[in-house]
């Protein structure tokens, strides 16, 4: 068993202050996250670096950027600190109307669309306590976070470790969207017709892009990429006002209004499609709480699914 008598003389509420400060990257916000002031928090932090003879996080443009050393125990801290919560909170019902949990969730934008508005509802109605904060995905904060911060997660599917645990919600397929009027629209959407068209397309990071270009390769074409975008929120005015043509998810088509106006073709490549995870930490299998969020997410897609048949 682990020496103990260092323990006996910290502070263990000092933990849960670091961990606020890396998950929030701001003193302002970690004071919110744990309900002390500002200087309170700051009085911590100056108590933390003499513990662990370290600055541990830096002024930066981003906010408090961590040191090599605050990354490194912010491991430990945030796996050591899971734990004691869970197995405090295994010991209580868990009560939705009650609770006044934060709950984090990284989601790619076109799927927000889907969930969002419907989360919010079921929160008002049923769990009006309870916050729940969205990160997208392609943001720098995203190397710093650790899974069991970033709770829920929905991505393509990929090669995942033992230590993540994954729920289907949906399978999609892409669709080829374009303006009213456009030449193409008039013609049957060939594969090498569409590999001819000038393309508008979400950056590399972005759901489907490179499963297109790689069945486009395997074809022996490639497609002329005009303009390249961030978020597939920028593509409806695009497309609506220029001959470029996009791929969308189908269920953005339906989810998104600004699409309505536009001519949506089948992506001429049926073996191109993708799914949508919901992912977690396998150490959140049992926690009450997590499990009553990822319960409510899967419902709402359920429900958003039958809706549509």
């Amino acid at each position: 068993m682990p020496d103990q008598t260092n323990l006996r003389r910290f502070d263990l509420n000092l933990l849960v202050i670091f961990q606020a400060i890396l998950s929030q990257g701001s003193v302002a916000g970690a004071a919110e996250a744990v309900g002390l002031s500002p200087s309170a928090v700051s009085h911590a932090l100056a108590r933390l670096r003499v513990m662990f003879n370290d600055e541990l996080f830096r002024r930066s443009p981003n906010g408090l950027e961590p040191t090599e050393r605050a990354l490194e125990v912010g491991l430990e801290i945030g796996e050591g600190l899971h734990h004691i919560s869970t197995a405090i909170d295994m010991q209580q019902r868990f009560d939705p109307s009650k609770s006044d949990r934060v709950f984090t969730m990284q989601i790619a934008d076109y799927v927000s669309g889907m969930v969002l508005a419907p989360l919010a509802q079921r929160l008002e109605r049923d769990a009006p306590g309870i916050s729940v904060n969205v990160i997208p995905f392609g943001t720098g904060a995203d190397a710093t976070r650790k899974l069991s911060d970033v709770q829920i997660m929905f991505a393509p599917e990929a090669s995942l470790s033992a230590a993540i645990r994954t729920r289907r919600l949906l399978d999609d397929r892409f669709l080829v969207v374009m303006r009213q009027g456009h030449p193409a629209a008039r013609e049957e959407l060939t594969v090498e017709r569409y590999a001819g068209l000038r393309h508008a397309r979400i950056s590399p990071a972005a759901i489907g892009t490179t499963l297109i270009d790689d069945a486009l390769a395997r074809r022996g074409l490639q497609r002329r990429q005009v303009l390249t975008v961030p978020s597939w929120f920028d593509l409806p005015q695009i497309i609506e006002t220029t001959d470029l043509v996009a791929v969308v998810p189908s269920e953005w088509l339906k989810a998104d209004s600004r699409l309505a106006a536009l001519v949506a073709r089948e992506l001429p490549m049926s073996e191109v499609g993708f799914s949508v995870d919901l992912r977690w930490d396998a150490r959140s299998d049992r926690d009450p709480g997590q499990k009553w969020f990822r319960d409510a997410i899967c419902k709402i897609f359920a429900d958003v699914i039958q809706s549509e048949r």
